[in-house]
């Protein structure tokens, strides 16, 4: 068991911030959390104190200035904020807050990790293979974007989130064929702050790393078996770490001597062998669930690393074991339904049955629950009663069931809303 150092965790979502603060507390460290609202995650066992703040997507001013506050008048082992306005808002004040100790990168890699038009250009000159990309212009039409990307192509934001918009992220878009791409582009109101890249076939791999003074010293990667398209993983599986994806990942921490975690998303061909990197994350990641379920502590190893000075040793784990987030995942899946074809039905079926026998994986190990865990059960039952309102509440009004938010504070875990405070 650890000492109980105070942590606080800025967040509130059911993968990132529940992993954290699974992690930490199991370690027998004290955990208090500053929320963006009201949420099930919160409901862990191993969340000793939770601090009052406005909601943030009520009044954004207002949650930076409570957060502000608190961190001028309480000093913590570590911080540790969970997304990226979060990240954002602390880079603007750390010169306000000497005395804490920040689990963000340094202010002079903040473009490079968070702007993704910058992340694209730092990694070229690097000879790291990336997408075909460029800005979108006012003057680009879905015809031009067409015979310079080719369809399908990707839409996306050059950050997640814009530290002047009220909106907590922004939305990464695919588009198939030229009137869908003509669609994304009406809703586009500011294309100064979007990219245009060519779609690259392969599967999402993400690499995850910590490292001190730029030196990589524990790293574990996993394989996407299922996303949203442009969006998070719900379904994957543990791999060895590439040996190109890895020199990849160590020539970046190299260059910018990072100390701390990071997530590297890959498009990986694993016909061709090809590989592009699709972007870098200087925080911890969605997908957490899996690599601390196989003993890869990266909270912890980051706790000892930044506030004893104690170098881990990298922890080896097992190749070939999956996991996924229940909700997630079963929307993921119903989302397939509008891009299938005759040709994938049966393969579509046949993940339906696989994501029903789910439960039983669990009971014979070899299949990892994000949320669904024996020594803290109240998160994911709390998430599930506010499905289950939330259904019965658009029932009752008649209207559409979209259960998830596109403006989700977390942008690795589209988010259950429930009701206000």
């Amino acid at each position: 068991m650890g000492e109980a150092g105070r942590i606080l965790v800025i967040g509130d979502d059911m993968r990132i911030f529940l992993s954290i603060v699974r992690s930490f507390g199991r370690a027998g460290r004290s955990v208090e959390a500053f929320p963006y609202g009201p949420a099930p995650a919160l409901n862990s066992r191993y969340v000793s104190r939770v601090h009052d703040a406005p909601r943030f997507d009520l009044d954004k001013a207002a949650w930076n200035a409570a957060l502000l506050k608190l961190l001028k008048s309480d000093t913590f082992d570590i911080v540790i904020p969970c997304s990226d306005p979060a990240i954002i808002f602390l880079d603007s004040v750390r010169h306000l807050l000497p005395d804490q100790r920040i689990a963000i990168p340094p202010g002079h890699t903040i473009a490079t990790f968070y702007d993704k038009e910058e992340t694209h250009h730092f990694c070229e000159a690097l000879g790291i293979a990336m997408a075909h990309s460029g800005g979108l212009g006012i003057a680009d039409t879905a015809a031009s974007l067409e015979a310079a990307y080719g369809l399908p192509l990707v839409l996306k934001p050059r950050r997640t989130f814009f530290a002047d918009k009220a909106e907590a992220r922004e939305i990464v878009e695919i588009a198939d064929d030229p009137a869908e791409l003509a669609e994304i582009l009406l809703r586009i109101k500011d294309r100064s702050r979007y990219l245009v890249e060519s779609f690259f076939v392969g599967d999402g791999v993400g690499l995850s790393v910590l490292a001190l003074n730029g030196e990589i010293v524990q790293a574990f990667q996993h394989r996407r078996l299922r996303e949203g398209r442009g969006g998070a993983s719900s379904y994957r599986i543990s791999e060895m770490p590439d040996p190109g994806l890895l020199a990849a990942c160590t020539s970046v921490m190299r260059e910018t001597r990072h100390t701390g975690v990071c997530m590297f998303e890959f498009r990986h061909n694993q016909k061709t062998e090809d590989w592009i990197l699709i972007e870098i994350n200087a925080r911890f990641w969605g997908s957490m669930a899996l690599p601390l379920a196989l003993g890869v502590d990266f909270p912890n190893q980051l706790y000892d690393l930044v506030v004893h000075g104690i170098r881990p040793s990298p922890t080896t784990y097992v190749p070939g074991v999956k996991s996924r987030n229940l909700l997630l995942d079963g929307y993921n899946l119903v989302k397939q339904v509008r891009h299938l074809n005759p040709a994938k039905f049966p393969s579509w079926v046949i993940a339906i049955g696989d994501y029903a026998l789910q439960p039983f994986r669990w009971f014979a190990g070899t299949e990892k629950s994000d949320t669904f865990v024996a020594d803290d059960l109240r998160p994911a039952i709390g998430e599930f009663g506010l499905l289950f309102r939330k259904l019965k509440s658009l029932i009752g009004t008649g209207r559409p069931a979209t259960l998830y938010s596109s403006a989700s504070i977390d942008e690795n875990h589209p988010r259950v809303h429930g009701p206000g405070p």
